[in-house]
């Protein structure tokens, strides 16, 4: 029973660790405790009650999800891959240790040790790398998803059935289970790749519009010079001389705003950044919002994919104008700027709020949660922050003269 006890708790520890690893959750002691207790306590009981070791799997899913609290299909995908590198290991591991000739329970405890090492010395190597368990798409993540499962399940009704096949004909076993795994992963990560250059293109293909758009509103700024000759000489033939040196200064102080905020997009050097500052210079001129950007180069290209950028920034921007955007909010007031500064790449987003007390600083990364009134609604943040998680980024927020600050940054030399 002891042994029992321990060797479940070991394999249990294994498999969530590898699976706290790879999602990039293992960064909570707490939770990664609490998780594995539970989890190899109910499977020792399961297996005292000689019930299926399907509800087995069932009862660990079960545990991460109600600790970590995440979307169960990403537990799944999470789980079911730890579970098949776990196995793989204790195959390829087994033929080595048995040649010791121990008995069963002291080669299980020993192969389920070398695993505990290999994962936590593993998991060093691997936090800072951009290795992850990622869903880009729900076709590919239901495959995976069966395909790890079917393995899985398969090998352990072998092996509950008559564990005799399978130690017969170790080695071919372990070859074909470990190469099987292998390619899965291969296949994976191929999936992985080409959903995220389709992804890159379709966003480069979209803001090249844009720049497009940026291009022929310079060469109309540069055709409407002509028109301002004209305006200026009408004032001087329709003004007096104490006027109209007020007037033409007013008349171009507005224009030169403009065409200075223009003219800077075109020192941005990503297209992206470039694109979403100038739809929404034109969106906020379009409601009278007072925008302001300063934008440094070479910040976040080295962290943040084109689509990961345009989703983050693109939320945080429609937040700022919804809220400004309010006929309550006397003050429309919005600024972005991205630096660096000790060592630290910062996007940080300003912007007036009517209500302060409306935001809910605890809940308001949450899904689901958001100040507006309808129905669908409440995913930006939420996405906004598993982005800057998946980098190993921190987001602070702070509230302070009715102005909401959202600083996003990462640390430059933590890899």
């Amino acid at each position: 029973m002891l042994s029992s006890v321990i060797i479940n708790g070991m394999n249990t520890f294994s498999i969530i660790y590898l699976w706290a690893t790879l999602t990039k959750k293992n960064n909570n002691m707490i939770k990664l405790v609490s998780s594995v207790l539970v989890a190899s306590i109910l499977v020792t009981v399961i297996e005292v009650l000689q019930l299926n070791f399907i509800i087995e799997y069932i009862a660990v899913i079960l545990s991460i999800k109600i600790i970590y609290r995440l979307d169960l299909k990403q537990v799944i995908l999470g789980f079911f891959l730890a579970l098949v590198i776990v196995m793989s290991l204790e195959l390829l591991l087994s033929l080595i240790v048995n040649k010791l000739g121990c008995e069963n329970m002291y080669t299980a405890i020993i192969v389920e040790s070398i695993i505990l090492v290999i994962i936590v010395y593993s998991k060093i190597k691997v936090s800072n790398r951009s290795i992850t368990v990622e869903i880009v798409d729900n076709i590919v993540l239901i495959y995976f998803i069966l395909t790890c499962s079917v393995y899985a399940i398969i090998f352990k009704i072998v092996w509950d059935y008559d564990n005799e096949i399978i130690l017969s004909n170790f080695f071919f076993v372990s070859l074909v289970f470990c190469i099987l795994v292998i390619a899965q992963v291969l296949i994976y990560l191929y999936f992985v790749k080409e959903i995220r250059e389709k992804e890159a293109l379709k966003v480069t293909n979209e803001y090249n519009n844009v720049i497009d758009e940026i291009v022929q509103e310079i060469k109309q700024r540069q055709h409407d010079f002509v028109n301002y000759k004209n305006s200026i000489r009408g004032m001087v033939e329709v003004l007096n001389e104490k006027d109209l040196r007020e007037a033409i200064r007013n008349y171009m102080k507005d224009e030169d705003i403009y065409d200075t905020k223009i003219n800077e997009l075109i020192y941005i050097d990503n297209v992206v950044i470039r694109s979403i500052v100038y739809r929404n210079m034109c969106k906020a001129k379009k409601h009278n919002i007072t925008f302001k950007y300063e934008i440094g180069n070479n910040v976040l290209d080295h962290m943040l994919s084109y689509n990961e950028l345009s989703n983050v920034l693109n939320n945080l921007l429609n937040n700022a104008f919804d809220e400004v955007i309010k006929e309550e909010c006397h003050k429309k007031y919005i600024e972005i700027m991205i630096f660096n500064e000790n060592k630290e790449s910062h996007l940080v987003v300003k912007n007036q709020v009517v209500n302060t007390s409306d935001i809910n600083l605890n809940e308001i990364f949450m899904r689901g949660y958001s100040t507006k009134n309808i129905d669908t609604r409440g995913y930006g943040l939420y996405n906004v922050q598993q982005i800057v998680n998946l980098h190993k980024g921190y987001i602070k927020i702070n509230i302070e003269c009715n102005e909401i600050i959202f600083d996003i940054y990462f640390n430059n030399s933590s890899g």
